[in-house]
């Protein structure tokens, strides 16, 4: 009998079913995805880029991070319940004020392995398209961060 950490070093074709499972964890993956519901999924999202923009404090591609979680609840945050806006809008003031002090402590721009060639620059806001009219809105008051203000 084989233990975990052999089994786990072999191929996959030295693994009788080993294509019938990644097939049914694939489908089980679909399934669950299809029914769960987008608050779920959306709440995922944000975990997963709030959770990689603190660990990545300091360096280029977190900002990226923190504008891309700020920009997806602009987005859907009509869809949300209310609790959880404010919660991801209270991390992410926390991020930016980290990001920032982290940037002062650190190399002065320079950019760490596997970092960022560039700092991302904020998403424009002035000119969206709102999606449910079709009008183009300015947004004066954008939640986004942008930096020297």
């Amino acid at each position: 009998m084989m233990n975990m950490s052999t089994e786990a070093t072999q191929g996959d074709s030295q693994q009788p079913g080993r294509a019938d499972t990644s097939e049914n964890d694939a489908r089980e993956l679909v399934e669950r995805l299809r029914s769960a519901p987008a608050e779920e999924i959306i709440t995922d999202l944000f975990s997963t880029l709030l959770s990689t923009a603190q660990v990545k404090l300091g360096r280029r591609d977190a900002r990226l991070f923190i504008d891309l979680c700020a920009q997806a609840l602009e987005y859907a945050g009509r869809y949300l319940p209310e609790e959880l806006g404010k919660q991801v809008e209270t991390a992410l003031g926390q991020l930016r004020l980290a990001q920032v002090s982290a940037e002062n402590q650190g190399a002065k721009g320079e950019p760490e392995p596997n970092d960022l060639s560039q700092i991302p620059k904020p998403p424009t806001v002035g000119n969206r398209v709102e999606a449910d009219s079709g009008h183009q809105s300015a947004s004066p008051s954008s939640k986004l961060w942008v930096p020297g203000r």
